[in-house]
């Protein structure tokens, strides 16, 4: 079933309100790709059949990489090969976020506050698993300045 709208399509039609929503030039400039992905504003060529002179007209795409007609296939191989290095067990992928009132100390004394968010996911994860599973969790902390978000993969 193909969508009744595509992304540019609906970027087209609200582009005047996006322009003043305060996008900043770089997520402008994007947006603008994306919109006149595959139409005559990026130019095209023109393909013809040697048997039956059939002539097809393929507009240029932006190939900017979050347009999703352009990074469909990629994005699609990407999945299919992470797919392939999966464990074969269930699992989860976890998000703990660090209450914005520790930001500050964790600035200043990062090794305590980051070691109690470890042991503390560890043990949530362990509680959910439960006595009858086996549980194991990679873990990744990914730091901002505004916030510190701490993913995990649990499997059982």
């Amino acid at each position: 079933m193909r969508a009744a709208n595509e992304v540019a399509q609906v970027l087209e039609k609200a582009w005047e309100e996006i322009e003043r929503s305060g996008f900043n030039n770089w997520q402008l400039r994007t947006l603008r790709a994306i919109k006149s992905c595959r139409t005559a504003a990026l130019g095209g060529h023109v393909d013809e059949c040697d048997q039956c002179g059939h002539i097809k007209i393929s507009y240029n795409s932006c190939r900017n990489r979050h347009c999703p007609k352009c990074q469909g296939q990629q994005r699609e191989k990407w999945i299919a090969a992470r797919t392939s290095e999966l464990l074969p067990v269930s699992y989860f992928h976890v998000v703990f976020t660090l209450p914005e009132a520790l930001n500050r100390l964790a600035l200043y004394k990062p090794k305590i506050v980051y070691d109690v968010l470890f042991r503390s996911a560890w043990q949530t994860i362990e509680a959910f698993a439960g006595k009858q599973r086996k549980a194991g969790m990679i873990s990744i902390l990914h730091t901002r300045p505004v916030r510190n978000l701490f993913a995990s993969s649990i499997y059982f």
